[in-house]
């Protein structure tokens, strides 16, 4: 839906910039641990594991790539599988860090004794097939959902 005005300048519907790559990594970094904080809220929350909500981390963003981005290639889309998978990684291991916290232990100072690539190793692990199934659709909404079309 590009409407050209001129040779150098093209808007695209409300933004009429160009792509731009840093906007779309700072975005999709502060995207990213929004989505970790909504996910380790609702897993504790709800004292249960709700692999859905990396469908809303993968849309999360997604959007805020294909927002702050405006790319059109699939670099665009390779971050936000990346930081998808990372936000929902994170959330992971954020609630994790809660439940294992106590008034002896603080939250802070278990995370600073933590082997995270352990921890990781640990949660794939211990994931169920769905879990993987769930965890990939969200990585493919981040993917999907951060190129403009």
């Amino acid at each position: 839906m590009a409407t050209s005005f001129s040779k150098d300048v093209i808007a695209d519907g409300a933004r009429g910039r160009g792509e731009n790559i840093v906007l779309a990594l700072l975005a999709g970094l502060v995207a990213a641990a929004l989505g970790a904080g909504i996910w380790m809220a609702v897993e504790v929350g709800l004292n249960m594991k709700i692999g859905i909500v990396a469908i809303g981390v993968g849309a999360l963003v997604g959007f805020a790539i294909r927002f702050a981005g405006n790319g059109h290639s699939f670099i665009y889309g390779i971050i936000g599988a990346v930081f998808t998978l990372g936000g929902c990684l994170a959330g992971e291991i954020l609630a994790t860090l809660y439940a294992a916290s106590s008034a002896q232990q603080p939250l802070l100072a278990l995370a600073q004794t933590i082997d995270y690539p352990q921890m990781v190793s640990t949660i794939f692990t211990k994931m169920d097939p769905m879990g993987y199934v769930i965890y990939g659709i969200g990585v493919f909404e981040g993917y999907k959902l951060s190129i403009v079309k």
